[in-house]
């Protein structure tokens, strides 16, 4: 697929265009509403987060202390920056807060009154390092060796996160959750050179992909009806761990078709159109990650209840597409005057990879 700059693939901007959007669908409700859509949706799209984070990570071998400090410092100015400065500015001020900001996990960062959503910045950092400690190792192996090593230590780090025994407040940093997120984000480093060959193929072997794949989902998910749970893979609640896997390749492989039938269509179809507005957002999700959750849970679902109560999902699909479209325009400004705050040093090259 074509490039954009030196970086940036336009299928997996698209792909994370499309996630951001379910991920904010999922957020139209409180953490304690449970209606059906919003079980299907975190079914899903938080392991597809972390797979396109993969798929966005070049393998780079890191072997030195040098090497290190400068992978660790890239990746505190991206994630753990914007996580405090995002933490404070959504919290109510107290000292009080400031112990559990440092512990990290969801639990610890949900009770201070702040964005609950920042466990994602604290659990990807972590996933990061791990990950980077995988991939520094496999260059021990020839280079033909190294896809098999990326599934086989996904596999790893998945059973030492299940592994985890339950604790209450959560563990620092979302350790727990951050092996998992690490088994997905090796999956999409393992799968990126697959996933760009396949979206070559004809329009017709994309579909049937996108079909085969929905159909798996849906049966995972919609058919379950209400023997589904929602999964929360902030609080490491992952429910069936069958179905949790197959809900979340299922997903993650209806996403990537889609997104390379949408791009398929929008240069070989009939009326050829341009699809630069999606990629920009999929090139922003951190930005539109950190900003929408409170504007729309606290201003526009409750705006557009007084106008459409009666019907849930139309209220949650109308009011994500302006919550996206506002979160966007925010996301731009902040980038033009204070990309810090966004987690960009203009210093820094290629930080962001969420």
């Amino acid at each position: 697929m074509k490039k954009k700059g030196k970086t940036r693939i336009e299928l997996i901007d698209v792909a994370k265009a499309i996630t951001i959007f379910l991920v904010i669908m999922g957020h139209a409700g409180s953490n304690f509403s449970v209606p059906l859509y919003r079980r299907v949706l975190y079914s899903f799209h938080m392991p597809l987060f972390f797979f396109l984070a993969g798929l966005s990570i070049k393998p780079v071998l890191v072997n030195s202390w040098e090497g290190w400090r400068k992978f660790l410092k890239k990746n505190v100015l991206a994630l753990i920056v914007p996580y405090f400065i995002w933490g404070l500015i959504y919290s109510p001020f107290s000292f009080a807060i400031f112990p559990k900001l440092f512990y990290g996990s969801w639990t610890a960062i949900a009770s201070t009154g702040t964005l609950s959503s920042l466990w994602f910045l604290t659990a990807f950092f972590v996933a990061r390092i791990i990950t980077q400690a995988v991939v520094s190792f496999s260059f021990r192996f020839e280079d033909s060796k190294r896809r098999s090593f990326y599934m086989i230590s996904a596999v790893a780090v998945f059973v030492i996160g299940f592994l985890f025994p339950y604790l209450e407040q959560g563990y620092p940093w979302c350790l727990d959750v951050a092996f998992v997120a690490s088994g997905f984000i090796l999956l999409g480093i393992a799968l990126r050179e697959t996933i760009l060959i396949v979206a070559q193929q004809k329009g017709i072997v994309l579909g049937l992909i996108f079909v085969v794949s929905l159909a798996i989902f849906l049966c995972s998910t919609l058919l379950r009806a209400d023997s589904l749970t929602l999964m929360r893979m902030c609080a490491a609640e992952y429910g069936n761990l069958f179905w949790f896997f197959v809900s979340s390749l299922s997903g993650t492989a209806a996403v990537m078709s889609l997104s390379m039938l949408f791009i398929r269509i929008a240069r070989e179809g009939i009326r050829p159109f341009s699809y630069k507005a999606i990629t920009y957002i999929g090139a922003h999700t951190m930005g539109i990650f950190l900003l929408h959750k409170n504007m729309l849970q606290d201003l526009i679902i409750p705006l557009l209840s007084k106008i459409i109560p009666d019907i849930e999902f139309l209220k949650v699909l109308l009011g994500s597409s302006i919550d996206l479209v506002i979160a966007v325009l925010l996301c731009t400004v902040i980038e033009r005057y204070i990309p810090q705050l966004l987690g960009q040093f203009p210093k820094y090259e290629d930080q962001k990879e969420a």
